[in-house]
């Protein structure tokens, strides 16, 4: 059994964790990204795919939608359970904005993505580092603006 001190080390280990997700997604440092999930993580974007999938076919996924766009994501208000001295679960509040600039490496035909919901997300700790072991997106609200025509 963890001690309070312990699980509150957790827990921030955790938090620290998950602001790195979301710069690492957004200055697009993809192996920085990869290097903070465990080698069996799956990953699972309900717009995108149809069941989880394994973290490589995530991140390739990834670096697809937001090599090219402005991404801007933030996360608050988690709720942190640590499971034991090696697992932990946690459902982060977020939200995220992209901007492409135009059509080129744009596969969605839109200008600009604002979204919210939220991460459910699962944690190992591996060599004393806790890592991402599995991810989910939900969102509540999307709402996506056009590219402007070419009249």
């Amino acid at each position: 059994m963890m001690n309070i001190a312990d699980k509150l080390y957790a827990i921030e280990q955790i938090r620290l964790l998950k602001a790195r997700y979301f710069r690492f997604v957004d200055t697009k440092q993809w192996d920085s990204l990869r290097a903070i999930f465990t080698d069996d993580a799956t990953v699972f974007f309900a717009e995108a795919f149809d069941a989880p999938r394994p973290i490589d076919e995530g991140m390739t996924f990834i670096k697809d939608v937001l090599q090219t766009p402005v991404s801007i994501h933030s996360g608050f208000m988690p709720e942190i359970e640590i499971v034991d001295a090696n697992h932990a679960k946690a459902i982060w509040a977020m939200t995220d904005q992209i901007y492409w600039l135009g059509s080129e490496g744009n596969p969605f035909g839109i200008s600009q993505m604002t979204g919210a919901g939220h991460y459910h997300e699962t944690y190992r700790r591996e060599n004393d580092v806790w890592k991402i072991e599995t991810l989910k997106l939900t969102r509540l609200r999307r709402l996506t603006i056009p590219l402007p025509s070419a009249n």
